[in-house]
């Protein structure tokens, strides 16, 4: 049932408690229908709770959640047909394999199997698909638990803390496969607390503490708002003296410089900018460390926060 409302997400003076613990809320958030939003906070601000509200799994306390015209708590099964999930850890049989999962869901989802080889494809794991899962790591079976998903290309998306368990081919996977996902004009909506992650991805951001939204913004936004100084060490197998003149150009303040060793200050939004000018004036670099932005630091330079304890 399509539905004209061009907001596909309403969330409408949701709160929920747990007991007497406040955990989020009132929270009023309306998620466009084809954009990637991204739930974003620091561990304990109530993403994964937001989350679990909106693809009914916890009942709001008070206020409502509104799914393309249907309110989440009436259980809807039209709503269930257009949703999926992936929680923020993914369990399979243990002794079935994952083309074995996968033709499952195909036939539940009434689906070709050509489609089963082509997602085994799209999350490389078809050199493994024959295997059990109980041999999987931890970042295969987050992977397995996508290719569930975009079997059916669903309408609406919904993630919590989608790359907590994967491995780096796993991230660049998902990155390529929701972008995809976007392009056919699905919406997707993720918590997250990795703010480079959100960067990559989302259309719009929500910064949650403590349960309380404190900021939505646009990405380019975003970006500047994440634009603090963070420290960064380069190791070269090879230098000269141009060096540190281009990298300071491309953003980098030195904090200290000895033989190929470099330590700097830097935003994260500058740091592929200075990799590449160490690398452009003659740089080989052996080895790469970064701290990421600190929450603490961002929430109160930028959002005037200061976390409760």
């Amino acid at each position: 049932i399509k539905n004209q409302d061009k907001f596909i997400i309403r969330f409408e003076a949701f709160e929920k408690w747990y007991g007497k613990h406040h955990a989020i809320g009132p929270l009023d958030l309306n998620i466009r229908r084809g954009e990637i939003f991204s739930l974003l906070g620091p561990n304990g601000s109530g993403k994964s709770t937001a989350i679990k509200a909106l693809v009914g799994l916890h009942f709001p306390s008070k206020g409502r959640i509104v799914v393309n015209g249907f309110n989440v708590a009436e259980q809807s099964p039209i709503l269930k047909r257009m949703l999926s999930y992936i929680p923020q850890r993914v369990t399979m049989p243990g002794l079935m394999t994952a083309r074995e999962i996968l033709t499952l869901f195909a036939q539940i989802k009434d689906m070709h199997s050509e489609r089963v080889e082509e997602v085994l494809g799209l999350v490389s794991l078809q050199n493994d698909a024959d295997r059990s899962i109980k041999e999987f790591s931890g970042g295969m079976v987050q992977r397995l638990g996508l290719a569930t998903v975009f079997l059916s290309e669903p309408e609406l998306l919904v993630l919590d803390e989608p790359t907590l368990n994967l491995d780096p081919l796993g991230r660049e996977t998902f990155r390529d496969l929701i972008l995809s996902l976007k392009e056919k004009g699905s919406t997707v909506i993720m918590s997250s607390h990795i703010m480079q992650e959100a960067e990559l991805l989302a259309d719009r951001v929500g910064i949650l503490v403590d349960g309380k939204m404190v900021s939505v913004m646009q990405i380019p936004e975003f970006r500047e708002s994440i634009s603090l100084e963070t420290s960064m060490r380069i190791i070269l197998l090879e230098g000269n003296k141009t060096i540190p003149i281009a990298a300071e150009n491309a953003g980098a303040t030195f904090m200290n410089w000895e033989g190929n060793d470099m330590l700097f200050k830097a935003p994260p939004n500058r740091r592929l900018d200075i990799l590449r000018a160490i690398e452009n004036s003659g740089g080989v670099i052996r080895e790469f460390h970064s701290d990421p932005p600190d929450w603490d630091m961002l929430l109160k330079k930028q959002f005037n926060v200061n976390r409760e304890n």
